[in-house]
C-alpha cells in the first residue's frame, strides 16, 4: 500500500521527471560554484605557495651590489669619488634543522588546510542535499495543501446546494467558507515556503532555478543500516575534521622542533667577487688593486635570548596539548551525532509506518464520510473534520517519509562516505 500511494503522489508531482533536476546535479553545481568552497581552495592555494616558500633556506643566496660615493675631500684613498660593484653567495650548511622542520611544518599546515577545504565540501554537500529534500517536501506539503483546498471548494458547492433548497442553515455554507478561506492561507504558506526552499539551493548552487522547474524524486531507503561500530570505523577513518587537526597537530610539533634548533650554532658559506673604481666605473682603480674574489665561512651561536626560544617552545607545546584535546573532543562529539542521526532514522522509519497506516485509515475514514454526508447521513462538520484528519495525515506522512532521507544524508557526511 505504501508503494502505490507513494507512485500515485510522484506520479502527480513528477511527470517530466526525465527533464528534472537531480541531487547529484544540484551537488556538482555547488561544488563547481558555491563561493564558500571556492574562497577555501584560494586558501589551501595560500597554503601551498607557503610550503614551497619554506624551501628557500636550502637554495644558495645570489646577491649583487653596485654604490657610488663623491665627497668633497679625498676621503676614499688618493680620490675623492669611489665607485663599487659586487656579487655574493650565500649558503646556509647548517641550521640546527631548523630549515629542516619548517619544510615540515609548513607541508603539514598545507595538508590541514586540504583536509579543511574537503570539509567545507562535505558540509556543503550536506547542506545542498538537505536543501534538495526540503524542496521536494515542501512541493509535497504544497501538493496536499493543493488537495485540501479542492476538497473544501468541492464541498462548498455541496454545501450551497443544501443551502438553496432550504435543507440546511446559512451558518453552514458560512462554516465552509471560513475553512476555505483558512486552507487558502495554508496553500499561500506553502507556496511561499516552495520558494524559499528554491531560494537557499539557488544560494547554494550559485545558480538560478525556475519556480517552475522539476525535482527528480528520491529512492526509497529500504537497506538496513550497518552496526553502529562500522559506522564508527568508517566515521574515525574518514573524517576531514580529525585528519585536518591531526595535521595541525605534525605541524605543530614539528614547529617545536625548529624553534629548539635555535640552541645549535649556524653555519654559513659565502663567496664574493669585488670590483672597484676611483670614478662612477668600478674599474681600473689606479691607488690600490681594483678587484677581488672573497671566500667565507662564519659561524655563529646564540649565546642569551632573553629566554625567547623558551619560553616560545614552552607556548607551542601548549598549544600542541590543546590540539591533541581538541582531537579528542571532536572524535567525541562525532559519535554522539551518528547516535543521534542514527537514532533519527530509526525514529523517523518507525514514523512512517504509522503515519502510512494513519494516512490510509484517514483517507478512507474522509470517503465514507463523504458518501454519508452526500446522502444526508453525516454532517456538514464531520466532513470537515475528516478533511482535516486527511490533510494532517498526508502532512505527517511527508515529513516521516522525507526525515529518513534526511537523517540518511546526516549519517553519510557524519562517515564521510555512502552507507
Amino acid at each position: 500500500m505504501h508503494k502505490i500511494i507513494l507512485g500515485i503522489i510522484i506520479s502527480v508531482l513528477f511527470s517530466s521527471a526525465s527533464f528534472a533536476i537531480t541531487m547529484d546535479e544540484a551537488v556538482n553545481s555547488a561544488l563547481k560554484n558555491n563561493l564558500e568552497i571556492l574562497a577555501s581552495e584560494h586558501k589551501t592555494e595560500s597554503s601551498r605557495y607557503s610550503a614551497e616558500a619554506a624551501k628557500t633556506p636550502f637554495l644558495p643566496q645570489l646577491n649583487a651590489n653596485y654604490s657610488y660615493l663623491s665627497s668633497s675631500e679625498d676621503a676614499y684613498g688618493m680620490e675623492d669619488q669611489y665607485s663599487e660593484f659586487n656579487v655574493k653567495v650565500g649558503y646556509n650548511l647548517f641550521n640546527g634543522f631548523s630549515d629542516k622542520y619548517n619544510i615540515e611544518a609548513a607541508k603539514s599546515a598545507y595538508e590541514a588546510q586540504k583536509y579543511n577545504t574537503e570539509a567545507v565540501k562535505k558540509d556543503i554537500i550536506l547542506s545542498v542535499k538537505k536543501a534538495y529534500i526540503n524542496v521536494l517536501a515542501a512541493l509535497y506539503n504544497l501538493t496536499v495543501a493543493e488537495n485540501a483546498y479542492q476538497l473544501l471548494e468541492n464541498q462548498l458547492k455541496d454545501i450551497k446546494l443544501s443551502y438553496d433548497v432550504g435543507y440546511v442553515a446559512k451558518n453552514e455554507v458560512l462554516k465552509v467558507e471560513a475553512e476555505l478561506a483558512s486552507s487558502m492561507q495554508s496553500v499561500l504558506s506553502a507556496k511561499s515556503k516552495y520558494k524559499m526552499a528554491i531560494f537557499n539551493i539557488e544560494k547554494l548552487t550559485d545558480t538560478e532555478i525556475s519556480e517552475a522547474e522539476q525535482f527528480a524524486i528520491l529512492s526509497d531507503y529500504i537497506k538496513p543500516l550497518p552496526e553502529m561500530d562500522a559506522l564508527k570505523e568508517k566515521m574515525y577513518n574518514n573524517r576531514s575534521e580529525i585528519k585536518y587537526l591531526e595535521e595541525l597537530l605534525k605541524s605543530k610539533k614539528y614547529t617545536i622542533k625548529a624553534t629548539k634548533g635555535g640552541y645549535f650554532p649556524k653555519v654559513n658559506l659565502g663567496a664574493g667577487y669585488y670590483s672597484y673604481g676611483q670614478d662612477m666605473n668600478p674599474s681600473d682603480r689606479e691607488y690600490a688593486y681594483d678587484s677581488e674574489t672573497v671566500l667565507s665561512l662564519t659561524v655563529s651561536m646564540n649565546i642569551f635570548d632573553g629566554m625567547n626560544k623558551h619560553n616560545t617552545t614552552k607556548l607551542l607545546q601548549s598549544d600542541k596539548m590543546y590540539l591533541l584535546n581538541t582531537i579528542r573532543n571532536a572524535k567525541s562529539e562525532m559519535t554522539l551525532q551518528l547516535k543521534n542521526a542514527i537514532e533519527n532514522f530509526y525514529l523517523a522509519g518507525a514514523s512512517l509506518k504509522a503515519a502510512e497506516k494513519e494516512m490510509v485509515s484517514a483517507r478512507e475514514n474522509y470517503r465514507i464520510t463523504q458518501n454519508q454526508f452526500q446522502q444526508k447521513v453525516a454532517t456538514n462538520t464531520d466532513l470537515i473534520d475528516a478533511r482535516v484528519m486527511r490533510t494532517r495525515a498526508e502532512n505527517t506522512f511527508n515529513t516521516a517519509r522525507f526525515n529518513i532521507h534526511r537523517a540518511i544524508a546526516d549519517i553519510e557526511r557524519i562517515i564521510e562516505s555512502d552507507i
